[in-house]
């Protein structure tokens, strides 16, 4: 009984311990049961409707009817979905061709089109999927409606730009590379923790220099060898694996630039606040690492129909990068069309050095 005391009081007073054996088993077992669950739900939709009629919109409602898609918006051309696959949000474009109703009225099979987002592979596959049941589950609701028995009264054709064949290791590898890429990160929280697990770090803040100085120094000289880094990995993925790299290379390390401060940010708050080397790499490996392999779209897309894997996304810089690279390499985006997504990187890294900041101050 006395033993047992002590090491309750040993637990309750060592911050880390008391994290280990009490908070850490809800978040693994939070971030692990997205392994185990493959769905991929609420498919972003984009109508182009070229024939405009009672049918054609009923057709729409019935398929979008039990929420697995969803109508991301309407679009008036080819233009527009060529637009919209490229900057990204969208993970199917439909098609309805003029005549759909008179066919469907004359008792003619009508043919639909589905442009896929090829990028993901897992999510274009499962899409295709869905979209053939429901567009199947679609046209025996309008045959009921008065047409004509006939055997397929709906018929569609599915294509996946970006990536033809759906390739799993195209899409992948681009993905992979912002996972990476985080390593950078690592070694900055690892080198923090270090200064102050040895020593080094009482010195350095008795010196005239100021925290943000010692934050920008830091930042960098990281930042600027994961730039050098990105380079051997940009080449392993196009050269080794083949996957073609359709952007444009300083469209690349710009937004990397943007991925580094985002991500060093949270490097510098772990090396800030600990000053054990291996709970930074515990840290780093919990909070960043695992949750940026399930959560972020590397595996599955985000699912839409969780606001807490929503947030828990958006609050990931892999999540934005990945898309990033996604884009680059396959679809050859552009600085504009990636816009968003580098907007919320460059916010992010933002505040992170903000908080950084006025966290150093505190404890210098």
């Amino acid at each position: 009984m006395a033993l047992a005391l002590k090491e309750v009081r040993h637990i309750s007073r060592d911050l880390r311990i008391l994290f280990l054996v009490t908070i850490s088993p809800a978040l693994l077992g939070l971030t692990f049961s997205y392994v185990f669950s493959f769905n991929v739900d609420r498919a972003a939709l984009l109508v182009l409707d070229l024939d405009r009629s009672q049918s054609s919109r009923q057709f729409v409602d019935t398929l979008t009817a039990d929420g697995d898609f969803w109508v991301w918006g309407r679009a008036h051309d080819y233009a527009q979905v060529d637009a919209a696959l490229l900057q990204g949000g969208v993970d199917v474009a439909l098609i309805v061709p003029p005549g759909f109703s008179a066919n469907i009225q004359r008792g003619r099979s009508a043919q639909v089109q589905a442009i896929l987002d090829g990028s993901d592979t897992i999510a274009a596959r499962t899409n295709a999927g869905y979209l053939e049941a429901r567009v199947a589950d679609a046209g025996g609701s309008l045959r009921l409606r008065g047409a004509p028995p006939i055997a397929a009264p709906l018929q569609v054709q599915t294509h996946s730009w970006y990536n033809p064949t759906l390739d799993s290791v195209t899409s992948m590898v681009p993905a992979m590379v912002a996972i990476v890429l985080q390593m950078p990160a690592l070694a900055l929280a690892l080198a923090l923790s270090r200064e102050r697990e040895s020593g080094s770090f009482e010195s350095l803040v008795t010196t005239p220099m100021r925290g943000v100085e010692y934050l920008l120094g830091k930042l960098s000289a990281y930042v600027g060898s994961g730039l050098l880094s990105s380079l051997p990995t940009l080449a392993v993925a196009v050269y080794w694996f083949r996957v073609p790299f359709r952007g444009s290379l300083a469209t690349f390390m710009l937004l990397g630039t943007f991925f580094f401060i985002a991500s060093m940010g949270l490097g510098l708050l772990v090396g800030n606040l600990v000053s054990s080397q291996q709970t930074a790499m515990f840290i780093m490996m919990l909070v960043i690492f695992i949750p940026s392999f399930f959560l972020s779209g590397l595996l599955l897309p985000v699912d839409r129909t969780s606001r807490l894997a929503q947030i828990t996304a958006e609050a990931l810089p892999a999540t934005h990068f990945i898309a990033i690279c996604r884009s680059l390499f396959l679809k050859g985006s552009s600085f504009a069309d990636l816009q968003p997504a580098s907007l919320r990187l460059l916010g992010m890294g933002g505040a992170l050095f903000a908080l950084n900041l006025l966290l150093f101050k505190k404890r210098a």
